[in-house]
């Protein structure tokens, strides 16, 4: 009998590259508003929709590591998955115009450190640029 958590080597990569590229991404959408917000900018740079849906994804792909189904560069915890969970919340509020908290900017430090380890500032400066061309490929009206 097969063990149900058990991939085969084609979902296995495909898992992997669904979780590498969600980790990508948010990075870059992390990075570009929490550095918007920072600099008190009108235009916080990033899609809601795509804040949303690709912090989901991270968090399920966080959820995968807890499960030993991936692994990343950093051993991820519950904790980890709550704090990126908060941090979507506080960005989804900050891109519906509602209030830009300043614990977003300390949580989305701690999940980028928590994301890509040591080296999380190169890093996230990559995925922001990445996030950057996704954004403008699909939202060219946003004006990132």
């Amino acid at each position: 009998m097969s063990d149900p958590d058990q991939l085969i080597p084609e979902e296995e990569e495909d898992l992997l590259y669904w979780a590498s590229m969600a980790t990508l991404y948010a990075g870059g959408y992390i990075r570009i508003l929490a550095d918007a917000i920072e600099r008190g900018d009108a235009d916080l740079q990033v899609d809601p929709v795509a804040w949303e849906n690709t912090l989901i994804a991270v968090e399920g792909a966080m959820a995968e590591q807890i499960r030993g189904r991936l692994h990343g560069p950093t051993a991820i915890t519950a904790e980890d998955v709550e704090r990126m969970r908060r941090l979507r919340g506080l960005g989804s509020t900050a891109l519906s115009g509602g209030e830009r908290s300043p614990e977003l900017c300390r949580l989305a430090l701690r999940s980028m450190e928590s994301l890509f380890g040591p080296d999380w500032k190169r890093v996230a400066r990559e995925a922001a640029f990445y996030a950057r061309a996704l954004n403008q490929e699909f939202h060219p009206r946003s004006g990132t």
